[in-house]
């Protein structure tokens, strides 16, 4: 079994390559691809001791590649379980607690833009991306439309996202290195919850991602004990 620091270089290339396969509107080389997710997932879910819980369901999606919703519970997957595990390798290996930062924010940036496109919204990301609204106002105003979907935590769910987020993004390097520490592994238990929440929120309206929360809330906890 392969340690992380090979599989992260791995894991960021064919998390990516899905991303433009799926969004991007990129041809050709499907099939190597589907190879190495399933590879990547086995490496990742061994790594983590989880059991099959990870490895089994991304198994499952890549063969169900082309039907509707399972390139992207494939993406979500691959990218979110990468980007934490990453950061638990920067916080406790790599003694880096910017990086870890970078990794959570990447992940929950990913998980709210899941959120906003399956709850119809997505003209929030729109907003965000095209730079006309910052990621606390957009974080705000996906948390008003779920409120107003009869979703009562949003408000929770926001105040985590917003958290886990801007830990890396406004990483402040002047803070005492026990303080930047703290600081990752908070931003990591706020990510992980964020994450989570993201799967019982779309499932409460009705667009729940192609994998069992049970399993995946298993896989996060394994993540979670890596810090």
């Amino acid at each position: 079994m392969p340690g992380f620091a090979a599989l992260d270089k791995r894991l960021s290339r064919d998390s990516s390559a899905l991303h433009d396969f799926l969004w991007q509107g990129k041809k050709g080389g499907e099939t190597k691809l589907r190879a190495n997710l399933h590879r990547d997932m086995g490496d990742l879910d061994a790594l983590l001791g989880a059991g099959g819980r990870l490895k089994k369901p991304a198994s499952r999606l890549g063969r169900a590649w082309g039907q509707p919703g399972a390139g992207e519970s494939l993406f979500e997957l691959v990218n979110h379980t990468y980007n934490l595990t990453a950061a638990t390798d920067h916080l406790i290996r790599r003694r880096d607690p910017k990086g870890a930062g970078e990794h959570v924010a990447d992940a929950v940036e990913s998980v709210s833009i899941g959120v906003c496109s399956n709850v119809g919204r997505f003209e929030l990301v729109e907003e965000w991306e095209g730079g006309k609204t910052d990621f606390e106002t957009y974080a705000g105003k996906l948390a008003d439309h779920l409120q107003s979907k009869g979703l009562r935590r949003a408000g929770e769910f926001k105040r985590h996202l917003v958290a886990a987020r801007n830990f890396g993004r406004g990483f402040d390097a002047t803070t005492s290195k026990p303080e930047q520490v703290s600081g990752a592994r908070a931003a990591i238990a706020n990510g992980l919850h964020v994450t989570l929440a993201s799967v019982s929120i779309r499932a409460a309206l009705g667009s729940a991602p192609h994998f069992s929360y049970d399993d995946f809330a298993a896989v996060l906890e394994k993540i979670a004990g890596r810090t």
